[in-house]
């Protein structure tokens, strides 16, 4: 029970230092961040999503990387839309669970190292708080999905090589899956 106590501390603390000033930032003003009609219309942006023809724009034109907004960016905003979320929350609360998530991931792929103590807490917070988020995080956000990704899929890899079941591989797959749909050369990189 302590040691649960423990491990959930850091990730308490993380998430407040993430989302509290993310929250205090400009409250009530929306931010140009990724495609503005993904969170001013998420269910009409959806809806054209699959199709890489749009006859809605001018004459009719090709689309570009639409289809990599069906998941998970713009289920996320269809369903903030839906609970009636404020668009500037939303878009708070995006950027945040993708530095949040960033954080953790450290925080597992250390772990499936073997690795305990408080070096484990500091790279957590590094990795999440890095100054590299702040060129993205304001206009081009789901491009960080790789970088909060990579170090899930080095702790996925090494769990995978360890135990040799399916899980990992399974989630890994899904992992690339979440974190490569709009942007495949950051995936690439991160990979």
């Amino acid at each position: 029970m302590r040691r649960r106590l423990r491990e959930a501390v850091p990730s308490a603390v993380l998430a407040a230092v993430i989302y509290v000033p993310l929250l205090l930032t400009r409250p009530g003003r929306v931010g140009a961040d990724t495609k503005t009609y993904l969170y001013l219309d998420p269910g009409r942006m959806l809806e054209r999503a699959p199709s890489m023809w749009d006859p809605s724009i001018g004459m009719g034109t090709v689309t570009h990387q639409n289809i990599g907004y069906l998941w998970p960016i713009g289920p996320y905003y269809w369903l903030a839309e839906l609970v009636g979320l404020p668009d500037w929350l939303a878009q708070r609360l995006w950027l945040g669970t993708i530095l949040f998530a960033a954080g953790v991931g450290v925080r597992f792929m250390l772990k499936a190292m073997g690795q305990e103590g408080p070096h484990v807490t500091a790279a957590t917070f590094i990795y999440a708080l890095t100054p590299y988020t702040l060129t993205l995080g304001s206009r081009l956000s789901v491009i960080l999905l790789p970088f909060a990704g990579l170090p899930w899929l080095i702790g996925l890899t090494v769990l995978a090589l360890r135990r040799k079941r399916w899980r990992e591989p399974a989630i890994f797959a899904l992992v690339v899956a979440t974190i490569g749909s709009v942007n495949a050369t950051a995936l690439i990189l991160a990979g």
